[in-house]
């Protein structure tokens, strides 16, 4: 069968480009050679697949892709550095400002993220709307994959990324980590400086009529975020988008490691969601929350997908489920 005739549910949206070559390197920014090895993982994936790169980096992605899936006609490459793009170009100079009196950005914590780093890192959000935009493959969703994803979830990308692709949930699927309350969220100079961290944005699915509110609602965010010179990253975005607009986005559970192997049951890091998210939410008298992540810990336990876990703590989240 022709790929292009075969029906695909989901359109892979990733990109590669070199900010070694941009203005604000530093030392500590990645290698290509970095993020080439380990995009191998979304690479082999036999998906319809954009890729965002630019003259440069194309032909060494082609390479890999060809070799891991053949040539194929479910690839597009849209070859525009980072930097012609509007968006890096009419920002960059104001988030570089917005920086000067932050001097933690120039230790070694913070040294690869550069004013380019965040920028491009927040450029997904574009570069999935590009994508809806253009319907290549008139797919009911599109997956956010960061190109070089499993050096950070690096459990069965495989098998799992392809069950995600193949049944992704409804409206914004993501992973939330760390609950945030309201509160917590209102002063939002001091809780983007803290550099709190709370949804991981690694991956992340979205049902294509959700494209253009995902666009709008983040877009408004990061400009607000660039009024209050507070922007450092998309999760910190992402984070406002949800606590603003809950009804847009399908929650799912764990760590950064699991961002893949949870998505549709948590199978990794029931540690995590125990005290980071269930816990969190209690304090916060966020019982429904609670109840909806304790309640998928549970089930994976009964299905057997979870089974390093002690009895005190089933009968913990068996209880919350209870209430």
């Amino acid at each position: 069968m022709n790929k292009l005739n075969k029906k695909y549910k989901s359109t892979i949206v990733t990109m590669f480009f070199n900010l070694t070559e941009l203005k604000d390197s530093s030392p500590a920014t990645r290698s290509p050679e970095f993020y080439l090895n380990h995009g191998r993982a979304i690479l082999q994936l036999d998906n319809p697949i954009i890729i965002f790169c630019d003259s440069k980096t194309k032909p060494r992605i082609k390479e890999i892709r060809d070799e891991l899936i053949g040539e194929n006609n479910i690839t597009i490459y849209i070859e525009k550095n980072i930097s012609e793009y509007d968006f890096y170009k009419n920002n960059w100079g104001i988030v570089k400002k917005n920086r000067e009196p932050f001097s933690y950005y120039l230790e070694d914590d913070y040294a690869r993220v550069t004013v380019s780093y965040s920028l491009t890192v927040m450029f997904k959000i574009i570069a999935i709307q590009i994508a809806a935009e253009r319907n290549d493959f008139n797919t009911s969703h599109y997956v956010w994959m960061d190109f070089g994803c499993n050096h950070i979830a690096p459990y069965n990308i495989k098998e799992a990324s392809l069950a995600m692709l193949n049944n992704p949930h409804p409206k914004i699927g993501i992973l939330y980590i760390h609950y945030r309350d309201h509160k917590e969220l209102e002063n939002m100079i001091l809780f983007c400086n803290l550099g709190n961290c709370s949804i991981a944005t690694t991956i992340f699915t979205v049902q294509k009529e959700y494209v253009s509110l995902l666009y709008t609602k983040a877009l408004s965010i990061f400009y607000e975020q660039l009024f209050n010179r507070v922007f450092h990253a998309d999760e910190q975005v992402f984070i406002y988008v949800y606590d603003r607009h809950p009804e847009l986005m399908t929650l799912y559970y764990g760590d950064y490691y699991s961002v893949i192997t949870n998505y549709h049951n948590p199978v990794r890091d029931w540690h995590s969601i125990k005290w980071y998210f269930v816990n969190s939410a209690l304090m916060c008298n966020r019982l429904d929350l609670a109840k909806d992540a304790s309640n998928k810990v549970y089930e994976s336990v009964m299905k057997g997908l979870i089974t390093d876990i002690p009895d005190e703590d089933i009968l913990y989240f068996k209880q919350i489920i209870d209430k």
